[in-house]
């Protein structure tokens, strides 16, 4: 495989950039106890700040979410480019062979600058309803929704428009989203580890389902500072650039907060002269123009306006017209970053010959978000680390076969497995990624378990506590997502009733 193409580094100072700010972001970040798993800032083309928490780690991709969007916008600007369409299109007549016996009539007034500003006319998204139906058509289903209002007339966020996008590409391409934007756009930057997810059609989300590394998201927001240049090459039109990233519609009171200041074409307008890729769960892109900065951030949090305020509270003014003389300050900031992490509790005793090793447990019950569970299993292994399985309910009762969830478990320390969830999952992304996850032992014998998805801003924060028979299994749920902690419980098999 290649080696990755990478963005340059320096010191802060070097950029302009008090490093103070940095340390006082990482202050803000501790205090208000936000789950981040990367950040990035560029300045003048080169990071001068990075750091992961461990156990996440350079090399991971991150689910980007709605951030998506953003990539799909710039495969509708180079189609435009290329003379494959106008934002004037009207939808029905790009795709007459999937629209309705009687289409609405505000349906047949849709254009494609409707699809790009979230202006269909619909009061709400009609993928929500049919995702998760199997082998449900998305784009059918949208064609036969509703449209209340004249299409333009207000905004009305929909992932399914931002699919309709999609659609319209492959169609008039021949290529999914993803693959048009490879030799385009993936290509030149450099950027070559990432998948997207595809409906059950096979096009491309495009609302969603893109996973990159943070310095290839960061990669993308340097490009849209530029204006569309990548070393020397325009990879895209400084026109479409600037349609997209400037108010096209209007979207609320433009009034406190970085939500109502205008939406451009699948990029959000914030304060300061700044615009962003914004993915559910604080993933963000910002590009700062008047700063000539970029900033990516990869996160589990709801709390997603406060974080941009740290961002405007601290790293905003660090960046300064003049470079600055290196120092202390800077070298501090720099060893902050480096040693970054969620650390686990020591592991307390060892597991060894424990009563409840390969024994599995039948549950009844489920945990956060209807997530029901049929049995568990804890397996000390000789080299003092914990298997994990859990199995959904829905499998076969002998439980044959790949449970939900089996990784090993550090004694004290983030083990990594590479496929924890080996059978696929309702509850889980088709392509969920690696785990890290640790245990301890604590005094009374039961386990404290903990795990962090490398690719998702999923956590699972467990107490497994033995009496005889009997286990009860608690999640202690994530405040962040307002879940409550919740026990469910079961018994052991007898041990010739293993699987």
């Amino acid at each position: 495989m290649m080696e990755p193409m990478k963005l340059p580094r320096s010191r802060p100072e070097a950029l302009g950039i008090d490093p103070r700010g940095i340390s006082a972001f990482l202050d803000a970040v501790a205090a208000d106890k936000f789950d981040l798993r990367s950040f990035m800032l560029l300045r003048h083309g080169a990071v001068a700040a990075e750091g992961w928490w461990a156990p996440h780690a350079p090399e991971d991709r991150h689910a980007l979410y709605s951030v998506s969007k953003s990539f799909t916008s710039t495969a509708v600007g180079l189609a435009v480019e290329e003379g494959r369409l106008t934002p004037q299109d009207k939808v029905a007549g790009l795709l007459p062979e999937l629209l309705p016996e009687e289409p609405h009539p505000n349906l047949l007034k849709m254009t494609v600058h409707d699809l790009l500003v979230m202006g269909t006319g619909q009061a709400k998204d009609p993928l929500e309803s049919v995702r998760p139906i199997p082998e449900a058509d998305w784009a059918r289903a949208f064609l036969a929704a509703e449209v209340e209002n004249v299409p333009g007339s207000l905004f009305s966020y929909s992932s399914g428009a931002t699919y309709m996008l999609s659609v319209i590409l492959q169609k008039l391409t021949g290529q999914k989203v993803v693959d048009y934007l490879e030799s385009r756009l993936f290509a030149p930057l450099g950027i070559a580890r990432k998948t997207w997810q595809e409906s059950p059609q096979g096009v491309t989300a495009g609302g969603w389902g893109l996973k990159l590394s943070s310095e290839d998201l960061a990669k993308f927001g340097q490009l849209y500072l530029q204006k569309g240049l990548w070393n020397g090459q325009r990879l895209v039109s400084e026109n479409w650039i600037g349609l997209a990233t400037s108010k096209r519609i209007e979207n609320g009171d433009n009034q406190g907060g970085d939500w109502t200041r205008g939406y451009g074409y699948q990029f959000w307008v914030c304060r300061h002269g700044a615009y962003r890729a914004d993915g559910a769960f604080g993933q963000f892109c910002l590009v700062l123009p008047e700063q000539n900065a970029v900033i990516v951030l990869t996160s589990a949090i709801s709390r997603t306006q406060e974080l941009l305020e740290a961002v405007w509270t601290h790293l905003l003014p660090a960046m300064q017209d003049a470079p600055m003389a290196p120092g202390a300050a800077g070298d501090e900031a720099a060893e902050r970053l480096r040693k970054l992490a969620y650390a686990p509790e020591p592991a307390g005793e060892a597991p060894a010959d424990e009563a409840w090793s390969g024994r599995m447990y039948r549950l009844d019950g489920e945990f956060a978000g209807g997530w029901k569970l049929q049995a568990a299993r804890f397996t000390a292994e000789e080299d003092g680390s914990v298997l994990f399985e859990l199995w959904e309910a829905g499998d076969e009762a002998s439980l044959v076969g790949a449970s939900t969830i089996a990784l090993r478990c550090g004694a004290g320390v983030w083990n990594r497995t590479e496929a924890p969830i080996p059978g696929g999952s309702p509850n889980f992304a088709p392509d969920t990624g690696p785990a890290n996850g640790w245990f301890s032992r604590k005094s009374d014998g039961s386990l404290r378990i903990v795990i962090r998805f490398s690719e998702e801003p999923v956590t699972l924060n467990l107490t497994a506590v033995f009496d005889g028979n009997r286990l009860e299994l608690t999640e202690h749920g994530n405040p962040e997502f307002g879940e409550k902690e919740k026990t469910i419980a079961g018994m052991a098999e007898k041990a010739d009733e293993r699987a």
